[in-house]
């Protein structure tokens, strides 16, 4: 196996099946995450602590008894303070075709909040908080538990209801862009 210069912006490509060991820095970290696919979501709440919105990529279940999934926010962004305020949130799973929108909640184009959330068209879920009506599926939930971990929290919320729509494919990010799967 070769290695790279740490000072490298990134690893090199590399061929099929020409496995490239890299020294542990924060460039390869980013890249060995960047080659994990995983779905996009947009997080939302609603409440004392105001409505707010941001693509996020790092969810999953924790239980089905009960029902519980997990989250990590940036303690820096807006919707990091409004969980904490409102103690809800909802997961969003978005569909082939949705870049446009995943891309406004990143902050990309620098809209407003409230610009952002027209969008589409949201439904209060037994929260208050925002569901995607084209989302794939909309979870709902209430706040657990938080844990600092570095520059985010994990949040932990049980699941107090679900929403499907549609059976279109899902959105993907992997290798810094996104891709469609067949529903």
């Amino acid at each position: 196996m070769s290695t790279y210069k740490t000072s490298e912006s990134r690893p090199p490509d590399q061929t099929a099946g020409d496995a490239v060991q890299v020294p542990l820095n924060q460039v390869a970290f980013r890249e060995a995450m960047s080659r994990i696919a995983t779905a996009v979501h947009i997080l939302t709440t609603d409440g004392a602590g105001g409505r707010a919105g941001a693509t996020v990529s790092a969810v999953c279940s924790v239980t089905d008894t009960p029902p519980t999934v997990l989250v990590c926010v940036n303690r820096s962004s807006r919707i990091h303070g409004a969980i904490r305020e409102n103690g809800v949130f909802c997961v969003n799973t978005l569909a082939s075709g949705q870049e446009a929108l995943s891309n406004a909640f990143a902050g990309r184009g620098n809209l407003e909040m409230d610009a952002r959330f027209e969008l589409d068209s949201w439904i209060p879920m037994l929260s208050g908080s925002p569901a995607l009506n084209t989302a794939r599926v909309s979870v709902d939930c209430q706040v657990d538990s938080i844990s600092d971990v570095g520059t985010h929290s994990i949040i932990i919320g049980q699941v107090n209801d679900v929403r499907f729509a549609g059976e279109e494919g899902s959105l993907v990010y992997v290798r810094r862009g996104y891709h469609g799967l067949p529903g």
